[in-house]
């Protein structure tokens, strides 16, 4: 009888630990999920050039006195996490020979916000650092 017991066991436990094991992993991907779906509804990032403050911009301005240069068609990924990605059009006027009459120029760009504080991007970097280095993103006017 023993045997029976023991070869019985052998059977059972590693059954239980398996389920005991899929029952954890539910319970942990349910909750990252959860965690991920709030941060992600959370952070915000500050326009730039306005006061407004925003979720997956689709345009920015980057020249608040002129708007001669800015970021368009922006498609947004990652939102949420450490870092969002987007790609776009940047595009700028290259005032030649004066910028009111200067011809307007675009670029493909990729963007990723970074740095997050009390819920917001505190900053943007483009992949083209000759239009668009990083930025610290703040309301405007600067509080």
């Amino acid at each position: 009888m023993v045997s029976v017991y023991t070869e019985r066991m052998r059977r059972i436990v590693p059954l239980v630990l398996v389920g005991a094991l899929v029952v954890l992993a539910g319970v942990t991907s349910a909750v990252s999920l959860q965690q991920s779906r709030a941060l992600t509804s959370a952070v915000r990032m500050d326009i730039l050039c306005t006061n407004k403050v925003g979720v997956k911009p689709s345009s920015l301005v980057l020249s608040c006195a002129d708007a001669n240069s800015m970021l368009k068609e922006l498609r947004w990924s990652d939102w949420g996490d450490a870092t969002a990605y987007a790609t776009g059009q940047i595009t700028w006027n290259d005032c030649s020979p004066t910028c009111v009459s200067g011809h307007w120029k675009a670029e493909p760009v990729t963007l990723w916000a970074w740095r997050v504080r009390d819920e917001r991007y505190t900053r943007l970097t483009s992949s083209d650092p000759r239009r668009l280095s990083t930025t610290v993103l703040t309301s405007y006017p600067p509080s």
